[in-house]
């Protein structure tokens, strides 16, 4: 498995790469880069999709652009998934991104095993900075969106966070 991490859009996010010998994933793609289209093109061979932690703007602003351009599907956690249609959740509005609605291909449910091509993934609801993040372990390698920063944990501030929530978020991943 490689990972390539991108730190892209104004705010640096982290998006991820995630590439095997029958899977492509990117995941939390929040600003069009060049870098994830190519990405896609050059694995149209395999298995793809695009996996959001959660519905800010900065982690969903170029999933459906990728998808019109690619034909990737777009996979989020069931209980965020309605927060994709409210700018005043993605925080798109608040912050100038002007993303317009869209909804996903497939909803995650707390706990679901599934596969993309080769790659074995495990989801993980963790709530705190939305109210239904979810983390993504993936061989091995843990991919948790906003509900970590570095060296901390994420931001409670927006709609749907919730402080304690997110540390017994946190928590739960320790073990």
């Amino acid at each position: 498995m490689n990972i390539t991490k991108l730190e892209i859009g104004l705010l640096k996010s982290n998006c991820y790469l995630i590439s095997s010998e029958k899977a492509a994933i990117c995941i939390d793609p929040g600003y069009y880069d060049e870098r994830i289209r190519l990405f896609f093109e050059e694995n149209s061979d395999k298995q793809r999709m695009i996996l959001l932690t959660h519905t800010h703007f900065d982690h969903v602003g170029a999933a459906e652009r990728l998808r019109s351009e690619t034909g990737v599907k777009i996979a989020i956690g069931r209980i965020e998934e309605p927060s994709l249609h409210d700018p005043a959740v993605t925080l798109s509005d608040r912050f100038h991104a002007h993303i317009a609605p869209f909804g996903a291909d497939k909803t995650i449910d707390d706990g679901e095993k599934f596969s993309v091509g080769d790659l074995k993934i495990s989801a993980i609801l963790t709530p705190g900075h939305t109210i239904g993040g979810m983390c993504y372990l993936i061989n091995g390698n843990l991919f948790s969106g906003d509900t970590l920063f570095a060296g901390t944990i994420g931001n409670t501030t927006h709609p749907g966070g919730d402080g304690d929530r997110l540390l017994r978020s946190v928590e739960q991943l320790a073990y």
